[in-house]
């Protein structure tokens, strides 16, 4: 959706998130029993109220699933440090989007989220391609050039229950994990000598996160969606926020504007991806 340059990238795409509000129908007045109506002829069985036959009938089957797909833009830039070479110093990253448009080689981001009742789910994918030679500091004075070329994608999966769901603000409390898929490389090069890493790892990372969305009036709403995991495996902390602001052109689509920040830390053995991404978000929501 993203030190390693890689995940910088990550950040050029865009991703993220929305919101949405749930009405609440009253419940239907009791309709006044016919008495006439109700008495049988001698040896028929009596006909129960209308009242209590629709009283019968389950609450829940009137409940629908609820579809949305969720387009996004992330002109995010990123900063931080990785090492892929092992005994060589860490390469800081200073790439605001500008560089990070230029090392752009290729992305793909989408999401969806799925509600019933109570029940809200939220996924998202993002795949970025990146080959940078600029915005990459060296720390080791033997080398002079360097060139990152990383692809990476994540997979986020969350589900949760809305604990608010009555008034106009509606909060949902979810739980999930995040794929990471991490593949880079590193070439360092000067005139004594060179050096050159190349690394290809996946880790999971527990999440936990939390979503509120309220009016803001006329056809005016605010979200923000935030998240925090790894901690227990996976990465040493990471965790987002990506407060948005959306207005409904029609009753199936909205367009939103933020921003959102999103951090990684990432140490395993000769392996470190420390960096956070931060930049203005636009998204396009469309109800199925």
């Amino acid at each position: 959706m993203p030190q390693k340059p890689y995940g910088a990238r990550l950040a050029l795409a865009s991703l993220l998130l929305c919101g949405a509000t749930i009405a609440v129908a009253a419940e239907p007045e009791t309709q006044p029993v016919d008495v006439a109506a109700s008495q049988s002829a001698p040896g028929q069985e009596p006909k129960p109220p209308e009242s209590e036959t629709t009283a019968a009938q389950p609450a829940s089957t009137k409940e629908k699933w609820e579809f949305a797909t969720i387009g996004y833009v992330w002109f995010a830039g990123a900063w931080g440090k990785t090492d892929l070479t092992g005994p060589t110093p860490p390469v800081d990253l200073k790439l605001p989007f500008g560089k990070v448009l230029k090392a752009f080689k290729f992305a793909f981001m989408g999401a969806a989220e799925a509600r019933h009742g109570r029940f809200v789910a939220l996924g998202d994918l993002t795949f970025i391609h990146l080959d940078a030679r600029q915005g990459i500091g060296i720390r080791d004075p033997n080398f002079l050039k360097v060139e990152l070329d990383s692809r990476t994608a994540e997979v986020t999966l969350v589900g949760g229950y809305r604990v608010v769901n009555k008034g106009p603000v509606t909060v949902d409390l979810l739980g999930g994990g995040r794929m990471n898929f991490f593949k880079t490389t590193l070439q360092l090069d000067g005139p004594n000598r060179s050096a050159e890493g190349s690394v290809t790892k996946n880790w999971l990372d527990p999440l936990i996160a939390a979503r509120v969305n309220a009016p803001l009036g006329g056809k005016w709403s605010f979200s923000t969606y935030g998240d925090l995991g790894g901690i227990i495996f996976g990465s040493k902390v990471t965790w987002q926020l990506a407060p948005t602001v959306s207005y409904q052109i029609s009753r199936k689509m909205s367009l939103g504007a933020g921003w959102r920040y999103y951090k990684v830390n990432r140490d395993k053995g000769d392996f470190l991806y420390n960096v956070h991404q931060s930049g203005p978000l636009i998204t396009f929501r469309t109800v199925l």
